[in-house]
């Protein structure tokens, strides 16, 4: 068996409110014409996220800045001056958002780490496996090398880079690392999920809405959490999990392109209406399988934030989960926004520090499209 022994979450040192978004694609640089301009604001009044994280200080685009503060460049990187520092200036390269991106990404997960590690007065020397994931760019070594050395971990005897499995990724993890520890290769797993999405904010006048939908929603942040073969009273244990993939077409509805100047997101708006079939035709199944309950108030649940329109399709399921159901998303979408990969570890640590239940449920979309779903069992 595999039990959850902890959960930290890290953010970067910026925060860009719901009023700063505004400020911000109203900078000339943008370009857009006034009907796409008021359509922007218009989908950022109805948003439920006051503001995100984010490992990029967006005030350079309005604030008046250091003369002496670097350009991006590889060899003295600034998340201060990323689009005014561009050789194009706030319109950077996709190296030049690279060197932003490896920084940010390392920064965070170490901090992740080293927070959980203090949080649950961890041994180093006990942690046998490490897990990494990211899906907001790509670097090599990966993080599942970088982290350990990092770490100074002398005992590791497997690790594992699971990237690209974007907002469902943290239950990807948690299957590989339940799956380690159920194998007896390791008792001790380490899980560090970590996404930086808004170093890709692109100023593409020509760009659709289903491609800015993205800029407007995700943040950043890194999740860490802690799996071990001790069962201990109070702690949760990890069930096999399940999956739903949509049927036809679909690997439009989610889908990332890289590009000149960056990565760019697409967030398809037949992603919802297909979700929503999807769900309910699965629905009984999974309550059946993973919940062992047809009565949606006896379970915690942990639903990806990934936008106001996706949480309010399991408000019209049959049994709909209630808005107290996904208060624990509701609050972690209005505080940080979708932080991908990351940001079901949040939902998790925020569930875990109240909770009321005995059962829980992890649910999270990927690419593809699929939906991951994992249960949760108090011990």
């Amino acid at each position: 068996m595999a039990f959850i022994k902890g959960v930290f979450g890290a953010y970067p040192r910026n925060y860009i409110t719901k009023d700063e978004l505004m400020k911000l694609f109203e900078h000339k640089s943008f370009n857009y014409s006034q009907e796409k301009l008021q359509t922007i604001k218009k989908i950022i009044s109805s948003m439920n996220v006051q503001g995100r994280p984010t490992c990029v200080n967006f005030k350079q685009f309005w604030e008046d800045l250091d003369e002496d503060k670097c350009p991006c460049t590889i060899e003295r990187p600034s998340t201060d001056n990323l689009f005014r520092g561009a050789k194009d200036p706030f319109n950077p390269t996709l190296g030049e958002r690279a060197v932003i991106w490896e920084s940010a990404v390392k920064d965070l997960a170490l901090k992740a780490a080293k927070g959980l590690l203090a949080k649950t007065k961890t041994n180093k020397a006990d942690l046998e496996c490490i897990i990494t994931n990211t899906s907001s760019g790509v670097m090599l070594p990966n993080l599942s090398t970088w982290l350990p050395q990092q770490l100074q971990l002398s005992n590791l005897k497997c690790n594992y880079s699971l990237d690209n499995t974007g907002c469902g990724g943290a239950i990807t993890c948690l299957d590989v690392a339940r799956s380690t520890i159920l194998s007896g290769r390791a008792r001790s797993v380490l899980v560090v999920t970590v996404d930086c999405s808004t170093t890709h904010m692109n100023t593409d006048d020509e760009i659709e809405m289903e491609g800015i939908l993205p800029n407007l929603l995700f943040g950043d942040g890194a999740g860490a959490v802690l799996i071990t073969d001790q069962k201990d009273e109070g702690l949760w244990e990890l069930n096999e999990p399940d999956c739903v993939l949509m049927d036809g077409e679909t690997s439009s509805f989610i889908n990332m392109r890289t590009k000149e100047n960056g990565y760019y997101l697409n967030l398809s708006k037949e992603l919802v209406p297909s979700l929503a079939t999807a769900l309910s035709q699965n629905w009984s199944r999974i309550l059946k399988n993973l919940t062992k309950t047809s009565n949606t108030d006896e379970v915690e649940w942990l639903v990806h934030p990934g936008g106001k329109a996706i949480l309010e399709t399991f408000t019209r399921l049959e049994p709909p989960l209630s808005h107290s159901n996904l208060r624990h998303s509701l609050k972690v979408m209005e505080e940080k926004g979708n932080l991908v990969s990351a940001t079901l570890l949040f939902v998790l640590e925020l569930m875990l520090s109240q909770p009321s239940k005995e059962v829980a449920c992890l649910i999270g979309p990927g690419p593809g499209v699929e939906v991951k779903f994992m249960s949760l069992n108090k011990v």
